[in-house]
C-alpha cells in the first residue's frame, strides 16, 4: 500500500494549483536552476518536468526566462542551455565510451606559498598485532606441484588449455583441435565414459568458442540452461545492452533526456515572439548540430552493438524483419523519436532565418537527412 501511495504522488505533475511548484518561490528562476544543477536524479527530473511544462503551457514565466540575463553564473537562459545539453550529449558520451563531467580526478587549487617550516619529527605508527603468517617468500616462478586429487587434476589440465587460448591471437582450426585434444583428456580423468557421453555428447560435437563470441557457438546444455526461467535473468538481451549505454546505469534516465530536448525545443520556437534581448537565437545552431549528432550516433550505435553471447533469444541473421525489433528498447526508441521531431520542429520554425542565425548550408543538409528515414 505504501508503495502504491508513493507511486500516486511520483507520478504527479510538479504543479500548485495549475502553476509550476516553484512560482511561489522568492526567486522562482533561481530554485528552478538549483533544480537543474541537483546531484540527485529524482530532484533533477522533477526540475526538468517543471521546465518541460513551463516551455510548452506558461508564457509568463518563459519571458522571464528570457529577460533574466543579470543572473550571477550568466542568464538564466544560458544556465538552462547548458544543463538541457550536459545531459543530451550524455548519451553520446556514454556511447562513445568517454567518461562523465566531474567523473575524474579533481584538480587540486594551487596553493599559495608557505613559510618554511622546521622539520617536524614524524609519528611513530604501532602496528597491530599480526594475525596471520606472512607472505611466502619462495620462487614464483617454480612449477606448481603435481595435483593428487581428481578435482586438482582436471584443474592443472584445464587451466593449461585456458592460458593457451587466452594467449593465442586468434581461434584457428589447428589451435581448435588442440584444445578438443586437451579438453577430452582433461575430461577424461575426471569423468567415467558413460558419463561424459551423457553430458559432453559424441567427439567432434562439442561447440568451442569463437572469435565472434555469438551466441549461436555456445554449448547447447549453456543455452538451453539460459533459455530456462532459471537462467533468463542471466541474459544480456540487445535491447538491455543498448538501453544500458544510452539511458545510462545503474537506473536508466530517459525522462530527464527527453524532457531536456522538448524544453530547448518549445524554448526556442517561443523565443521568436517573446525573446526581447535576442539571446535564444545564437545557441540555436548549436542545439541544431547537438541533435543531428545525436541522432546519427543513436542510429549507428542501435545497428552496430554486438549480440552478447547470453542473448540466446536473438533472432537469426535470416530473419532481418525481427532482428530490426530486437534491437530496438522501448527508452532508446522515445528518445531518438523525441530528437527527430523535435529537430524537424527547430528546421521549420528557423527556415527563413538560417543565415541569419549562423546555420551553415552543410548543418542543414545533415539535419535533414539525420531525420529523413525517420520522418
Amino acid at each position: 500500500m505504501v508503495n502504491l501511495f508513493f507511486s500516486a504522488f511520483i507520478g504527479k505533475e510538479p504543479l500548485k494549483r495549475g502553476q509550476p511548484l516553484t512560482a511561489d518561490a522568492k526567486d522562482p528562476n533561481g530554485s528552478l536552476l538549483d533544480g537543474l544543477k541537483a546531484q540527485r536524479e529524482m530532484v533533477k527530473t522533477y526540475a526538468f518536468w517543471e521546465l518541460c511544462l513551463i516551455s510548452q503551457t506558461s508564457p509568463n514565466r518563459r519571458r522571464e526566462i528570457f529577460e533574466d540575463i543579470d543572473r550571477e553564473g550568466g542568464p538564466a537562459w544560458s544556465q538552462i542551455v547548458e544543463c538541457a545539453t550536459g545531459v543530451i550529449q550524455g548519451v553520446c558520451d556514454r556511447i562513445d565510451g568517454k567518461p562523465s563531467s566531474g567523473a575524474g580526478p579533481s584538480e587540486q587549487p594551487d596553493q599559495p606559498d608557505q613559510p618554511h617550516q622546521p622539520d617536524q619529527p614524524q609519528p611513530v605508527l604501532k602496528s597491530l598485532p599480526r594475525l596471520v603468517d606472512p607472505p611466502k617468500e619462495d620462487n614464483i616462478f617454480a612449477s606448481s606441484p603435481k595435483g593428487s586429487s581428481r578435482h586438482e587434476k582436471f584443474s592443472e589440465v584445464f587451466g593449461t588449455t585456458a592460458k593457451s587460448y587466452g594467449q593465442s591471437p586468434d581461434w584457428t582450426p589447428v589451435a581448435r583441435a588442440r584444445a578438443r585434444d586437451v579438453l577430452d583428456r582433461a575430461s577424461s580423468a575426471v569423468l567415467s565414459p558413460e558419463r561424459k557421453q551423457r553430458l559432453l555428447g559424441p567427439p567432434g560435437d562439442q561447440p568451442l568458442p569463437t572469435s565472434a563470441n555469438k551466441a549461436a557457438n555456445i554449448h547447447p546444455v549453456i543455452a538451453q540452461i539460459l533459455r530456462s526461467f532459471v537462467g533468463q535473468p542471466l541474459q544480456q538481451t540487445y535491447a538491455q545492452r543498448s538501453a544500458g549505454v544510452v539511458l545510462g546505469t545503474p537506473h536508466e534516465a530517459m525522462c530527464p533526456i527527453v524532457y531536456a530536448i522538448e524544453t530547448l525545443t518549445h524554448l526556442a520556437i517561443a523565443s521568436l515572439a517573446e525573446d526581447q534581448y535576442g539571446k535564444v537565437h545564437v545557441d540555436v545552431p548549436t542545439i541544431v548540430r547537438l541533435f543531428t549528432k545525436t541522432i546519427m550516433t543513436l542510429k549507428v550505435f542501435i545497428r552496430g552493438l554486438d549480440v552478447h553471447w547470453t542473448d540466446v533469444t536473438f533472432p537469426p541473421a535470416s530473419e532481418p524483419e525481427a532482428q530490426a525489433k530486437a534491437r530496438l528498447d522501448p527508452g532508446v526508441e522515445v528518445v531518438l523519436t523525441s530528437l527527430t521531431v523535435s529537430l524537424g520542429d527547430l528546421l521549420s520554425a528557423f527556415g527563413p532565418y538560417f543565415k541569419d542565425i549562423g546555420l551553415t548550408s552543410e548543418g542543414v543538409r545533415l539535419a535533414r537527412e539525420s531525420i529523413a528515414t525517420e520522418q
